[in-house]
C-alpha cells in the first residue's frame, strides 16, 4: 500500500511499514543489456578474477556519472531492519576485494572509457584502467534517480533507514528494483520487499539494504 508518505511492504515475516520525507533520495534499477555499457558510464562489476588477473564479470550495474564522479557503490549481503546503511568507500590501492565470500571473488568500478564487444575497460579510483570480460550469461541492470510517483503497488523496494521506537522504518533512500526470475523480490545485491498484492518477497530479503 501507498498512503501519501507510507508505505506498507510485505516480506517472509510479514509486513513492514516505511515512512519517507521529502529529503528521501529514490533510485529505480531496471533490466538492461550489453548495449547499454557505454563510454563515460560508471559500472560496478562483480566476478571472478582468474590466475592471470582477468576479471570475468557476472553481474554489471550501471549508473549515470555524477558530479562528484564514480564514487565505489556498496555490495554485500544486508543487515537486519532497521540497520545503518553502510557508508560508501574505496577499496585500499591493490586489495583484492571479496564482495561474497567466494575464492577470486572481485569487484571493479568506476567509468566506462572504452567497450569492444563483452570487453569493457574501466577506469577505477585506486587501479587505473582495468579491463572486465562481461559473461554472456551474465546479470545487467541499470540504475536511475526517479521521484516518489515512481512508486506503484506490486513493484520490489529497497529501504535504507533507521528503525523508530515502534518499528517503523525512517527511510533516507529507497531504491525500486526488479523482481527475481520466479517474480520474488531479490537484487544481486541485497534484498528487498514487495508491496502487497503482487505476491511475496524472497526468503531472507530485508527491507534493510
Amino acid at each position: 500500500q501507498i498512503n501519501g508518505q507510507t508505505l506498507i511492504l510485505t516480506g517472509p515475516n510479514g509486513d513492514i511499514t516505511v515512512m519517507y520525507t521529502s529529503a528521501t533520495t529514490f533510485t529505480k534499477t531496471s533490466i538492461a543489456s550489453l548495449a547499454d555499457i557505454t563510454r563515460g558510464t560508471c559500472i560496478l562489476a562483480t566476478g571472478q578474477k582468474n590466475a592471470a588477473g582477468a576479471v570475468t564479470a557476472t553481474t554489471v550495474l550501471i549508473s549515470p556519472k555524477t558530479s562528484t564522479g564514480c564514487a565505489a557503490r556498496n555490495f554485500g549481503p544486508s543487515p537486519g531492519p532497521g540497520a545503518s546503511p553502510r557508508p560508501a568507500f574505496s577499496p585500499r590501492p591493490g586489495a583484492t576485494p571479496r564482495p561474497n565470500g567466494q575464492a577470486n571473488a572481485t569487484f571493479v568500478t568506476g567509468q566506462v572509457t572504452a567497450v569492444t564487444g563483452p570487453s569493457v575497460t574501466v577506469l577505477t579510483q585506486t587501479n587505473g584502467s582495468q579491463t572486465v570480460t562481461v559473461a554472456s550469461a551474465g546479470t545487467i541492470t541499470q540504475s536511475a534517480t526517479v521521484l516518489a510517483s515512481a512508486l506503484q503497488n506490486g513493484q520490489c523496494v529497497r529501504a535504507n533507514g533507521s528503525t523508530d521506537a515502534t518499528g517503523n522504518v525512517q527511510a533516507t533512500s529507497i531504491t525500486i528494483t526488479p523482481a527475481g526470475p520466479s517474480g520474488t523480490c531479490t537484487t544481486g545485491l541485497g534484498g528487498g520487499r514487495r508491496f502487497p498484492g503482487s505476491g511475496g518477497a524472497a526468503p531472507g530479503a530485508s527491507s534493510g539494504a
